[in-house]
């Protein structure tokens, strides 16, 4: 906490407006970058850029998410990598706003997205899939359809990790989703979910896409 005196006839005032609008036109002229990666389209928010790095990295989603199950931005992993497409995008002038398609040959792959502008650097993972996932989390179970015809998918590949309350990250089961298309991803014959904190979840099909969620345990 800073006192300042104001007396009549000083600058003091002037002094702390001139401040002010000095600190208003930095804020305003900082770049600032965020994007989403939807429906096959790259939608760029932008203030103060004009160009901006597009890179495309094919993934093994399986091998992510087995190194880091709750990791949100898996850029690090890719710091050294050559990325699988480097495109250079003008972004418009007069509007904060620009939407792309993806390039052809990354519409239906499994992609860490990443644009560098201005000194930023954003990601985003886009997981291409005709996939509805239901989760019955007071359960413990899944339930996997296709998202248009919402008929169930059997033999889905499902991988389980756990973050225990002390913030350890373990394998907790895999298998495959039954006949219904469920998956019972809590029951194990040991106590291990009195320690779950949380569940990462991984669900793969062969030629529907992939999707990674979240569960909480059910309340015991």
């Amino acid at each position: 906490f800073r006192r300042v005196l104001f007396r009549s006839g000083t600058p003091a005032a002037a002094a702390g407006t001139g401040r002010d609008q000095a600190q208003e036109a930095l804020v305003t002229s900082e770049p600032a970058c965020d994007f989403t990666v939807e429906s096959r389209q790259v939608t760029v928010r932008y203030e103060n850029l004009s160009q901006a790095e597009v890179r495309y990295y094919f993934t093994d989603l399986e091998l992510l998410f087995s190194r880091n199950p709750f990791n949100t931005d898996a850029s690090s992993q890719f710091a050294l990598v050559t990325p699988n497409r480097l495109d250079r995008v003008t972004l418009p002038a007069r509007t904060n706003q620009f939407t792309f398609p993806l390039p052809e040959n990354c519409r239906n792959a499994n992609l860490l997205v990443e644009i560098q502008a201005g000194g930023l650097r954003r990601s985003r993972t886009y997981l291409p899939n005709s996939l509805n996932l239901q989760l019955m989390e007071n359960y413990g179970q899944l339930r996997l359809a296709h998202a248009s015809t919402s008929a169930a998918i059997p033999g889905a590949y499902v991988k389980v990790y756990a973050r225990k309350k002390g913030g350890e990250v373990t394998f907790y089961k895999d298998g495959y989703t039954d006949p219904r298309g469920r998956f019972d991803y809590v029951s194990l014959n040991t106590d291990q979910l009195d320690a779950v904190e949380r569940f990462a979840i991984l669900v793969m099909t062969d030629n529907l896409g992939a999707t990674i969620r979240e569960a909480a345990p059910p309340k015991r």
